[in-house]
């Protein structure tokens, strides 16, 4: 979601006067409209699009809150020799059932980021700074959320000395994304409340849908719009808070499930008010 958008929601969620539970359908209803059978969505079920952030989280988690400000600056030092040669050509692969959508399997190849390529979009913080020793880098594939739904992707694995656990970065050179079919909404209604990201397996018909609301509000719901190619999620408030309840300016964050009338597949989840996929 971009922040501009995002900021205008969080606007529209924040403490004050009872918030009315606006109507979605008429919106969900021209996303949808815009997205099935279009150019865009041919786009992302047929490219390569992550829907994840690429953060490394180690399984013990930070030594020290020294590391963890190293990473969040990008301050990396490195201890080792990068790999001269290029990557093999190496796939990225759909398991059966996902990513086609016909019942099988399916395979895209595209171009690779060298280990030096990589390292340099890894390695971005001021010299100088403290900061994490990369000891070694390898070649390998990571599990990655895409539009296409899960799949097996190229990526250079950095061990960081202290941890066990490598630090992935794809190795697949950024892809341009599809422009959305449908312009997100300048303004956003009383009630509205934004759907941040969702998690989800293919085979099932459950979501679980990370979404904002302010502190003096009872939580949120979600709606959904199934079509062949696409699932729309609005969010919006529910109720207001009980009364006596302490209210600030933060937005607050909810996890709804959310129950499809079918397994999602590869259907692509797109968030109503902004008119772009889900992440």
């Amino acid at each position: 979601m971009r922040a501009s958008v995002l900021a205008a929601v969080v606007l529209a969620v924040g403490c004050g006067a009872p918030q009315a539970e606006p109507d979605n359908r008429p919106r969900m209803k021209q996303v949808a409209a815009a997205w099935e059978g279009s150019a865009a969505l041919k786009q992302w079920r047929e490219g390569f699009h992550p829907l994840d952030r690429q953060q490394w989280k180690p399984p013990e988690g930070f030594h020290s809150e020294q590391d963890q400000d190293a990473y969040a600056a990008q301050s990396f030092v490195l201890r080792t020799e990068l790999p001269a040669t290029p990557p093999p050509a190496t796939a990225i692969r759909w398991p059966d059932g996902s990513g086609s959508g016909d019942g099988g399997g399916t395979t895209l190849t595209l171009s690779l980021q060298t280990a030096a390529e990589t390292y340099r979009e890894l390695d971005r913080g001021p010299d100088g700074e403290p900061a994490l020793a990369v000891t070694d880098v390898r070649f390998g594939e990571i599990a990655v959320r895409t539009s296409r739904g899960p799949a097996r992707v190229p990526a250079w694995l950095f061990t960081v000395d202290g941890y066990e656990t490598p630090l992935a970065r794809i190795a697949v050179a950024p892809q341009e994304l599809p422009k959305a079919p449908v312009e997100p909404l300048d303004t956003f209604g009383e009630g509205t409340a934004p759907l941040l990201s969702y998690t989800a397996t293919p085979d099932a018909a459950d979501l679980t849908v990370r979404a904002g609301h302010g502190s003096c509000d009872g939580g949120v719901a979600v709606d959904v719009l199934e079509g062949a190619d696409t699932v729309v999620l609005a969010g919006r408030i529910v109720a207001d808070a009980e009364p006596g309840t302490s209210c600030d300016a933060a937005m607050r964050v909810e996890t709804v499930l959310v129950t499809l009338a079918r397994p999602l597949g590869a259907r692509l989840v797109i968030d109503a008010a902004t008119g772009e996929p889900l992440g």
